[in-house]
């Protein structure tokens, strides 16, 4: 392995590349300049500057979460109408839970949708292909 001594490096070829990277930087910018000469503000850009107040915020929203986070937890373990006209309740997770498990998993589907097919175990799903002429 030959051993380095600094003086296979030539300086003026990086010097000339720094200086094409720096001109290069240098005619872009001039170039946005001119560009926005030209055409002045961005078509998107507002016609003035925001004027109002900003929006307020919680100094600590932390409590606020806490209760909401609170009241989820007490809907998901009470009993409770969600459309008395339609017949639809809530029951705590837990008694769901165990319906479930003792009918053995199978749900009944929603009233006026069909159930979802079943996924056959070990087979990959079918490769949809588009319909002819659709592109």
């Amino acid at each position: 392995m030959p051993d380095y001594q600094g003086g296979d490096l030539d300086l003026r070829g990086l010097r000339r590349g720094a200086y094409v990277i720096v001109g290069g930087i240098v005619c872009a910018l001039v170039a946005a300049a001119l560009m926005l000469r030209e055409r002045g503000q961005a078509a998107n850009a507002p016609p003035h500057a925001f004027d109002g107040s900003a929006p307020q915020l919680q100094p600590a929203p932390q409590p606020d979460r806490v209760a909401y986070l609170a009241e989820k937890r007490r809907l998901l373990a009470s009993y409770g109408w969600v459309d008395r006209q339609a017949g639809i309740a809530r029951i705590p997770l837990e008694v769901a839970m165990a319906l479930l498990a003792a009918r053995g998993g199978a749900a009944q589907p929603a009233r006026g949708r069909p159930a979802p097919a079943a996924p056959v175990v070990g087979r990959t799903p079918p490769i949809l292909v588009p319909a002819k002429g659709a592109r």
